[in-house]
């Protein structure tokens, strides 16, 4: 099989600000790297054009997933400490995967969903969940046209305000999430006095099961945008939304949290290894 080449930015061993941007250099069939600024303004033109869009991350839970059985063996995923926390069914906090394993479905599902995606983040700086990533994506020929650094998804209130509120100002906006309850009756009435922006419904999940019911329910509303914040299932979603619905989907991650709370969620690995003044400049 032939090697995919990444061209992704390297683990940050330099100073503070010398990796101010992601590369966007394009060699071959390398995939282009976005900062944050040009993640944004591809959901902006899309929404603008009216144009389908799939934005989704790969963190280490979704690579795990995608790694079942063609990477790892049952036995070396079944006694993996990713697999032994999510194997516990929390539904919420640190804890919340939002799938157990083994699960052969939700790994071909999510190789499918990632394959159709348009744009495709992941954890480029820090092991071992850039390896994996990059090996899940090579052992299924899977080559995104876009790439961008996953983390900065955490950040994108703060580093792209003006770009982030107008992706939401005087669109209907889905959130797709079990945080979506609270974002929506925290910021409904704010954002549509500020923005003009809409909220037309939060669609609770908490497990991969609840995807074919959430499906369902999607049918309901009339909407531009959708918000997502489900781990791998936020992943199967949005290139469903996208490719069947046509609409925008931005599996946000993190940041539905930040839109909650007004403060940026920095676990201590992530400040220690990456920082979050060098997230803010990507």
């Amino acid at each position: 099989m032939e090697s995919i080449s990444f061209n992704r930015p390297r683990r940050i061993r330099v100073e503070p600000g010398k990796e101010k941007n992601a590369n966007i250099s394009r060699v071959d069939s390398s995939p282009l790297w976005l900062n944050s600024s040009q993640l944004m303004d591809e959901v902006l033109k899309s929404l603008e054009k009216r144009r389908p869009c799939s934005i989704v991350s790969l963190g280490a839970t979704e690579a795990f997933v995608m790694a079942q059985y063609t990477l790892l063996t049952e036995e070396e995923f079944m006694h993996h400490p990713e697999a032994l926390v999510a194997n516990r069914g929390a539904r919420g906090g640190h804890g919340h995967r939002g799938i157990s394993f083994p699960n052969l479905r939700a790994r071909d599902d999510t190789v499918e969903a990632v394959r159709m995606a348009h744009i495709v983040g992941y954890n480029s700086l820090v092991e071992p969940a850039r390896e994996m990533a990059e090996r899940v994506l090579e052992a299924y020929a899977i080559q995104p046209r876009y790439l961008f650094e996953a983390n900065i998804r955490r950040v994108l209130l703060f580093s792209q305000r003006e770009k982030f509120e107008a992706m939401l100002r005087g669109r209907k906006v889905l959130l797709i999430s079990s945080l979506a309850p609270r974002l929506k009756v925290l910021r409904q009435q704010e954002y549509k006095d500020r923005l003009d922006c809409d909220l037309v419904a939060a669609l609770s999940i908490y497990d991969y099961g609840e995807i074919p019911e959430v499906k369902r329910q999607l049918d309901h509303y009339d909407f531009d945008l959708c918000l997502l914040a489900a781990g791998v299932n936020a992943i199967i979603l949005a290139t469903h939304i996208a490719g069947y619905l046509g609409k925008v989907a931005f599996d946000i991650g993190w940041c539905m949290e930040t839109m909650i709370s007004g403060e940026i969620f920095v676990d201590p690995w992530l400040g220690n290894i990456i920082g979050l003044e060098m997230l803010l400049q990507m």
